[in-house]
């Protein structure tokens, strides 16, 4: 249950982090996007850590490291596997981290809302 429950949240990340990167690029500043989405229907309190980071700046607002994201998610690649599952979207938030961890993301201090940064620098936006 672990893993599933990370493969969600991590999942969302991997999408949060994909989102604010064409967001900025076509022009919309990361305060807009969380006025749409914070107060309904996708808001939650993971999306409000995750935020904390993303919108504010707050390095320590989720404590859970990329590395150990990576991890899970491929413990869940492993289970799905064994288990004859398809892992389309597991596959896809795993090979974000995956970037994340091959552009220098691998810190004791490197936490999984910084996904940010690393999707932005990977799309050629500074954050």
């Amino acid at each position: 249950m672990k893993l599933l429950n990370h493969f969600l949240s991590l999942g969302y990340a991997a999408i949060y982090a994909e989102a604010l990167a064409l967001a900025a690029k076509v022009g919309i500043s990361t305060a807009t996007f969380d006025s749409v989405i914070r107060g309904g229907r996708m808001d939650c309190g993971f999306y409000q850590t995750f935020m904390g980071y993303a919108l504010e700046g707050n390095r320590e607002a989720h404590r859970f490291t990329l590395t150990n994201g990576h991890k899970d998610l491929r413990y869940l690649e492993s289970m799905a596997n064994a288990a004859g599952v398809t892992t389309t979207m597991a596959s896809a938030a795993k090979n974000s981290f995956s970037l994340a961890l091959g552009l220098g993301g691998t810190g004791p201090e490197d936490f999984v809302p910084h996904l940010t940064d690393f999707v932005a620098r990977s799309n050629g936006i500074k954050r």
